[in-house]
């Protein structure tokens, strides 16, 4: 009998027990402290103290489209001054925002993996409002797919922006937000607390930027700098995440993984299997609807404005999505911490059904 089964399932039903005993036991505290936290998330709201907006200066990367094309609009809206860096000036997200005839809304030529655009950034923020109080770091993309497939070209290109690109952006406008005692808000994923199968070039980055984060803050509190972090639940559906143009840019690295892969890979996976990912992209493609797109994506913003304004900013806004009662992600990483890898591991592999067989996943 293979031991390891044996300790898992004891394991298993001794923490069941000892659940069962401590929610018996205890019900009056659990129940106090449910009460204690649905009566706080009511009244929280609502004495908060929040700083006059009083025309501050933001910095938004990743303006094109999803979280950073709608918080630049809504912060203009509210009196922002806002700098809008966007990948291409003359793109169809940049028209867009350029369309809205907001005064107070700039935009930036900004990729984030290039030193003299960034620096192009700083420059003009300096010299059009003289200082800077908040960042958004919210520039981001993923590469799906098994580490196996995925190539080191890719991982690096997913690492240069989702996470060497908000550090640069952090060193490059810092001595502004240093001096106005201001704002640093990074943007990171509900997946940058667990796994994903499938995920990893994206998840890596992700937990990069939750630890990067962590670290600036502390080191920001002796200057007064407040830095959060913003981790978005199951968004994809309203943000653009998978596009017809980012469905397009897959399809691209799609081949190139499986043209860059061995004859044994090929053997063994099929090339149905190194497209699965791709077919999972245009199903969701088919659930984007960018008309509603700026209504689904208010908690995000709202937690962005909170981040900046308020006195007392949280480390981190989780901020669940999704299209059905609840974002299991946003689930996932509330409990994933407390789970022992034989749990977590079952019930993510359950999931993502990476558990069955090649065969069975593309049939």
């Amino acid at each position: 009998m293979n031991t390891t089964i044996v300790y898992r399932m004891l394991m298993f039903i001794f923490l069941s027990f000892l659940t069962i005993n401590i929610c018996i036991d205890y019900y009056v505290y659990i129940i106090s402290l449910l009460v204690l936290k649905i009566t706080y998330s009511y009244v929280e709201p609502k004495f908060k103290e929040l700083l006059p907006v009083d025309k501050k200066a933001v910095l938004i990367t990743g303006c094109d489209t999803g979280f950073g094309h709608f918080i630049s609009i809504r912060l203009a809206k509210d009196g922002f001054i806002v700098f809008a860096g966007v990948l291409d000036i003359n793109g169809k997200g940049a028209n867009k925002l350029k369309d809205r005839k907001l005064p107070n809304l700039h935009l930036i030529q900004l990729d984030v993996t290039k030193s003299v655009e960034i620096q192009k950034a700083v420059n003009h923020v300096q010299k059009t409002s003289g200082g800077l109080w908040g960042i958004i770091n919210n520039a981001g993309f993923g590469i799906p797919g098994d580490i196996e497939f995925c190539l080191l070209d890719h991982y690096r290109k997913c690492q240069e922006v989702n996470l060497n690109g908000q550090i640069a952006i952090v060193k490059a406008f810092l001595p502004m937000i240093r001096k106005s005692k201001g704002r640093i808000v990074n943007v990171s994923s509900v997946m940058g607390r667990f796994p994903w199968p499938g995920r990893s070039n994206y998840v890596i980055t992700k937990h990069g930027v939750e630890t990067m984060t962590d670290s600036l803050r502390l080191e920001m509190a002796k200057f007064g700098v407040g830095v959060s972090m913003i981790e978005p639940g199951a968004y994809s559906h309203a943000t653009g995440f998978t596009s017809d143009e980012v469905c397009k840019q897959l399809k691209k690295y799609v081949d190139e993984m499986w043209n860059a892969s061995t004859l044994e890979m090929k053997e063994t996976y099929g090339e149905k299997y190194a497209y699965l990912v791709y077919e999972m992209f245009l199903k969701f493609n088919a659930d984007y609807n960018d008309s509603n797109a700026e209504k689904v994506v208010v908690p995000i913003m709202d937690a962005m404005v909170d981040a900046l304004v308020n006195i007392r900013p949280k480390p981190r806004y989780l901020v669940g999505g999704g299209t059905g009662l609840c974002d299991i992600f946003a689930l996932y990483a509330h409990f994933y911490p407390y789970l022992p890898e034989f749990i977590s591991d079952y019930i993510i592999s359950r999931h993502a059904g990476c558990y069955k067989s090649i065969a069975e996943q593309t049939t």
